[in-house]
């Protein structure tokens, strides 16, 4: 699926709007405390949970600033953002963590997560099981030659690429897009019965809408389980010492948020996120003040 002419320039004038923004000093409202993030589904939840949080609790007004992962890195580095939620470490955001390592606060895993290139259950496993199958010209060819991937400046497309050399795919194209239409070419193919490969990662709506499954990377092109981390700008824990409290204490299991993933998906974001805090106030009260709940048998617990 290639992107046309007119959406290509419209994604253009969208990332100098976003990079001419975060250049500046402020916005305009300097109370505001900003939160870089990307239309990935995990970081969408993430990050507008913690704004309603941050809000509610501590009435710190926030405002969500949409941006390449790139920019976000550099951003926080410079203080033009306060934070991003969703550095992936130790390998998948390596390139830019490297860069900016010694002008950020790392606060800590929030969640976990993995990347690699994924299929429909249904596609044999004795026919394709790892990347490294995809080298035989006639499976390739039963792929349409393609994979379907992501935003271009994504970790996960930067280890696509490297992928691609690594297994010797150059009968495969990799297809940049987006989230969504990762998400829509999937769609399609599963309604058809068709074979697709697609760049996916966990945790995910999609994961608990279809079965899924991670083909195997014996040359660890995408590494191994990863850590979504909190990245602040210097300075935060004296500006804001509650906020990188509560973001320290925010974690969410695998369970939790592939469940609050698929409701998002069904409803909303904003839906999903008010219910998941209407239903778990013992776990929320933790996060933002840090009270430990006592269990039955006398060990503390959030």
């Amino acid at each position: 699926m290639k992107m046309s002419n007119k959406l290509r320039n419209l994604s253009l004038v969208i990332a100098g709007v976003l990079m001419t923004g975060l250049s500046g000093c402020s916005n305009g409202k300097p109370d505001q405390l900003r939160i870089g993030w990307t239309a990935w589904a995990d970081a969408d939840v993430i990050s507008l949970m913690a704004e309603k949080l941050i809000e509610s609790h501590y009435e710190q007004p926030v405002e969500r600033v949409m941006a390449d992962i790139g920019i976000q890195y550099d951003s926080v580095a410079r203080g033009k953002l306060d934070l991003m939620l969703m550095a992936w470490l130790p390998k998948t955001h390596d390139k830019y963590w490297q860069k900016v390592s010694d002008r950020v606060v790392d606060l800590g895993t929030m969640y976990s997560g993995r990347i690699g290139w994924v299929v429909p259950d249904y596609v044999p496993k004795q026919r394709i099981s790892s990347i490294s199958d995809l080298s035989n010209a006639k499976i390739a060819n039963d792929f349409n030659n393609t994979v379907q991937g992501i935003d271009p400046g994504s970790g996960l497309m930067q280890a696509s690429e490297k992928a691609l050399t690594a297994y010797d795919l150059s009968n495969l194209k990799l297809i940049s897009a987006s989230g969504a239409a990762m998400t829509a070419v999937l769609d399609r193919a599963i309604n058809d019965d068709q074979w697709v490969v697609v760049t996916g990662w966990t945790p995910h709506w999609m994961f608990a809408r279809y079965k899924l499954r991670f083909l195997k990377d014996p040359k660890s092109a995408f590494g191994g389980q990863e850590g979504i981390h909190a990245i602040a700008r210097l300075g935060l824990d004296k500006d804001h010492p509650k906020v990188v409290a509560f973001l320290t204490r925010f974690k969410l299991s695998d369970s939790q948020l592939d469940a609050m993933l698929l409701d998002a998906q069904n409803t909303s974001t904003e839906q999903a996120v008010n219910n998941y805090i209407a239903n778990n106030r013992k776990q929320i009260d933790y996060w933002m003040n840090g009270n430990i709940q006592e269990s039955k048998d006398g060990k503390a617990k959030p």
